[in-house]
């Protein structure tokens, strides 16, 4: 999904809905300065549409809202598009313009007050935001490309954020203050603390850790068992650094399913082959492995030993697979570890693992399409008689 186009002139760390002439004139009110709907959604700025032509009815909604308290951004409108009432609908979409935003033709950096509410023309919305104090909800110090959405639910603040760039580590900042931050994790559905973390100037800054494509909720609640600390640093880390253990090399026996085979003239191709080292098997020479497409299981004894910086039952301690296309079900001497479809690709093996021998099994499951490519050089004749479909 392309990420969502952002006014210039607003940049990083806001958001924004867009909704349509029905939403304004029959949900939208004001409430506190705060233009709001009745699903609790509110906005501080209704920022309009470039362009000359606007219903009346739409225009007097507007001038509603702004006498309201309101801050509307856009150019006054000139003619109603419509033939109803012509050309007395003009007149009156002239005379709502002319009292909401004056007769000046260029309008002043600090806007135009009517009524209770505010009117702006040409000032950029950034402007207009921090000279209100309202900060960027969300912003991040680091080279990452992130996105966000941010919910209220009573007392609790929560951030869904996207990486959608490669790996990154970035100091995240949220308009948030007093509260400890947590983090769920969509995948897995864990949640636990952010420790480390600080605030400044009304925001809470938490450092972060993202994988490629990952995504988290961070999750300020209504605790603020840890505000006393804020004045500094947390104690713990919110992202343990991962270091290499031990790799697993040789070779790897490799169970197909056979009924998925295509059908073979010239050889025979076993349904169980053992690789000499883990690979792809979209790279291997036979046709009938290379093509395959369905649920592929590696297999594999390893040796973990009983070392003194390890004692067992061990913790932290996981099985990176690198990069699985497509998705991966894990299962260490018996033990289901669970599927994964996405970065980080690891699991956590601490209660699986054992001193001396162990049994891994990776079930890997590709997409179709890898034998639509090998079925589209097929001759005829091996075409007749394939496996199933």
């Amino acid at each position: 999904m392309e990420p969502k186009h952002v006014d210039p002139s607003l940049g990083p760390g806001y958001d924004y809905d867009v909704f349509n002439t029905e939403v304004l004139l029959t949900r939208a009110s004001v409430k506190n300065g705060l233009i709001v709907l009745p699903d609790g959604m509110s906005y501080r700025l209704l920022v309009l549409p470039e362009r000359k032509d606007m219903p009346a009815d739409v225009a007097a909604k507007i001038a509603g809202l702004v006498k309201a308290g309101a801050t509307v951004v856009g150019t006054p409108p000139e003619r109603d598009p419509g033939l109803k009432n012509y050309p007395d609908c003009d007149k009156k979409l002239q005379k709502i313009a002319t009292a909401v935003w004056g007769t000046e033709k260029e309008g002043k950096p600090e806007g135009r007050t009517y009524g209770k509410g505010r009117v702006f023309q040409g000032t950029p919305l950034r402007k207009i935001l921090l000279a209100d104090t309202i900060l960027p909800d969300f912003d991040w110090a680091g080279n990452a490309n992130l996105d966000f959405i941010h919910r209220r639910d009573g007392a609790a603040e929560t951030y869904f954020l996207v990486n959608r760039g490669g790996a990154a580590k970035v100091d995240c900042q949220f308009r948030v203050s007093g509260r400890a931050p947590e983090l769920w994790n969509p995948v897995d559905g864990t949640m636990r603390p952010l420790p480390e973390f600080s605030e400044k100037d009304g925001r809470t800054v938490v450092p972060m850790c993202f994988e490629a494509g990952q995504s988290f909720f961070v999750v300020f609640g209504i605790s603020k068992t840890l505000s006393v600390t804020l004045s500094g640093q947390g104690s713990g880390a919110n992202f343990h650094e991962l270091k290499p253990v031990q790799e697993l090399t040789g070779s790897w026996t490799v169970q197909f399913d056979e009924k998925w085979f295509y059908p073979v003239i010239s050889q025979q191709v076993q349904s169980s082959v053992v690789f000499e080292t883990l690979t792809d098997w979209t790279l291997r020479p036979e046709e009938a492995i290379k093509y395959y497409s369905g649920t592929a299981t590696y297999r594999k004894t390893f040796n973990f030993p009983q070392v003194s910086s390890f004692k067992f039952p061990v913790s932290n301690l996981f099985l990176d697979l690198g990069v699985v296309k497509e998705m991966a079900a894990v299962r260490l001497n018996g033990k289901d570890l669970g599927t994964v479809w996405c970065a980080p690709w690891r699991v956590d093996i601490s209660k699986a693992i054992q001193a001396g021998d162990n049994q891994l099994e990776i079930k890997v499951v590709n997409l179709w399409p890898n034998r639509l490519i090998g079925d589209a050089a097929l001759p005829a004749k091996k075409k007749d008689g394939r496996g199933p479909i």
